[in-house]
């Protein structure tokens, strides 16, 4: 079997769904109103395009190599994982705080995409619990889970642009208000 082959229709899979995802979760109209939001957009992209290059002429590494990779690619994820959850918890928490600055439905999109990135964190993990000890299909799973973990990051991202724009256009409107009223 061809690994560097598998390992770019990966990505390139991975790719297209990038793409799924950012329309269910993110949508594209919302992208177009909030230019910022076309780095995560992009950049998702970009990272995977650059993955797919390294993927096309890395070598499979020895399986003890691979193996010392794994807990790296792990530990990662779970601090994203725990990172989001967290967000997610103090969101909640001040769920009556935030609706002040946000309206309620931005507050559940925000929450929608936060929570969004903590599962596919977590399933981006899911596979690291089965490890081969066939040759070049532990490189493989690795690159599976290379591919939910960066859209985590990049879901992560637009959910974090989202809030802090919604946050800019509550206090610009609350100052317009507060000028009109002086006057």
């Amino acid at each position: 079997m061809n690994f560097q082959i598998l390992a770019m229709l990966i990505y390139l899979v991975g790719i297209v769904l990038w793409l799924l995802f950012w329309r269910v979760l993110v949508g594209f109209g919302r992208t177009r109103k909030n230019r910022l939001l076309y780095l995560p957009l992009w950049g998702c992209v970009v990272v995977l395009l650059i993955n797919m290059g390294l993927a096309s002429i890395a070598e499979v590494p020895d399986y003890g190599i691979e193996v010392g990779i794994y807990g790296f690619v792990e530990r990662n994820a779970v601090t994203v994982a725990t990172f989001t959850l967290g967000i997610a918890v103090f969101v909640v928490l001040t769920f009556d705080k935030t609706v002040k600055l946000l309206d309620q439905r931005e507050s559940k999109e925000f929450l929608l995409l936060v929570f969004s990135s903590f599962v596919l964190s977590i399933l981006g993990v899911l596979p690291l619990y089965w490890v081969p000890q066939v040759y070049g299909w532990l490189t493989t799973l690795r690159h599976l889970k290379t591919v939910p973990y960066t859209f985590s990051l990049f879901i992560l991202a637009a959910a974090m642009l989202i809030y802090l724009a919604e946050i800019l256009g509550t206090q610009r409107r609350e100052q317009l208000t507060d000028d009109e009223s002086s006057e």
